[in-house]
């Protein structure tokens, strides 16, 4: 099994994994289209958040104080695209979804958390209320993943590993990764709380680039 697409291991700095330059973060799937925000993209943004506010909340807890209005959506646009000079930082980058015959904002991913030495980010995502279960979540996530483990001579980031968490009354979202076939890696009883709601279990899962087929965007089968 590969290890890892990225720098060689070095037992004081791990992976010591860098960017590639140039970047590129524009992904295309059957039905979607995964991009940078652009400005433009504001209100459309911010009507998609607001139309599902109730069905993001409380498992989006950025869905209570933040896109009231659009300047604050404008906010949250202008500093993704700000972020593009400068994405693997903690806080990471958001990226929209869009549709490809309609070019209609249907939702968001991106990644954050990025640890160089393990060569590893967390992955995020969410859908409008009015294009859920269609499947649009667990295709862009898929064709995301296949960037980010793509080795780095071939396009992607050259990622290790992508990690995905959620709370375990978080039905929704705990469904992504199962159709993903995403390794279920981690069950911590009481340990992440949710405001509005309480103290849930926290669910996590994990891929190694060595276990993803970039090119038919799934878990390899097993040999």
């Amino acid at each position: 099994m590969t290890r890892c697409h990225a720098e060689p291991h070095h037992p004081d700095q791990g992976f010591a994994w860098t960017e590639p330059s140039p970047l590129d973060l524009l992904v295309q799937t059957p039905r979607l289209i995964v991009r940078p925000y652009e400005l433009d993209d504001a209100p459309e943004v911010f009507a998609a958040v607001n139309a599902s506010r109730d069905a993001l909340l409380p498992w989006m807890p950025w869905a209570r104080e933040q896109h009231r209005g659009l300047a604050s959506t404008t906010e949250y646009v202008a500093k993704q695209i700000n972020a593009l000079a400068r994405p693997f930082t903690a806080d990471g980058i958001g990226m929209g979804v869009f549709e490809k015959d309609t070019g209609r904002f249907v939702g968001g991913t991106g990644f954050h958390d990025l640890r160089r030495d393990s060569a590893s980010v967390e992955v995020g995502y969410w859908v409008r209320s009015d294009r859920q279960r269609r499947g649009y979540c667990t295709e862009a996530v898929a064709h995301w993943f296949s960037r980010l483990l793509t080795p780095q001579p071939d396009g992607g980031l050259g990622l290790n590993r992508v990690r995905v968490y959620c709370s375990g009354d978080n039905k929704p979202s705990a469904r992504v990764p199962a159709k993903l076939g995403l390794t279920a890696e981690l069950m911590q009883r009481q340990d992440y709380h949710v405001p509005h709601h309480g103290v849930t279990d926290r669910l996590g899962w994990g891929v190694l680039a060595g276990e993803w087929d970039t090119a038919e965007h799934r878990p390899r089968a097993a040999q």
